[in-house]
């Protein structure tokens, strides 16, 4: 059986994995935005996606691990992530900035929206916004997932 010292390793590494990877989705947004194509809002919006897929599983990861569960119900993704903000008493600091957790509700918004709808139906001005504060929002994102493991 493993030992806590071994788990919370192994939690770290699937956390610090996972920014990595955002880093990966940043340069392919880089290269994206260089393209002209008219399937450029696509690619745009498959990586905002998975962006927000890749946030949302580290707070899983959070939340199971740490707090003893995934929220329930309809609305369990956004009371995931507004659940990262705060503290919980003797177990883990509050994960991320509730400053965060506004900005990267629109890209959970957006998101839904993605998975709901054909590519060529996505629309400019909402996904240009979340591409111009993209590196802003991931970089904070990292910024603030690092902080909160070297907390723990």
């Amino acid at each position: 059986m493993p030992g806590k010292k071994q788990i919370k390793s192994e939690f770290k590494s699937y956390i610090e994995n996972q920014l990595a990877a955002i880093d990966i989705l940043c340069d392919e947004l880089r290269d994206a935005i260089e393209m002209e194509s008219p399937l450029v809002n696509r690619i745009k919006g498959s990586i905002i996606h998975d962006f927000y897929n890749i946030c949302e599983r580290i707070f899983e990861t959070i939340a199971r691990d740490m707090n003893g569960g995934i929220p329930a119900g309809e609305k369990w993704h956004k009371i995931l992530l507004y659940r990262m903000t705060l503290p919980v008493s003797g177990v883990r600091p509050a994960v991320i900035t509730k400053k965060l957790a506004a900005d990267l509700d629109e890209y959970l918004s957006f998101r839904h929206v993605f998975r709901n709808i054909y590519g060529y139906e996505l629309q400019g001005k909402r996904l240009q916004s979340l591409v111009d504060g993209f590196e802003t929002v991931t970089g904070e994102f990292h910024a603030q997932i690092k902080a909160f493991l070297k907390k723990i």
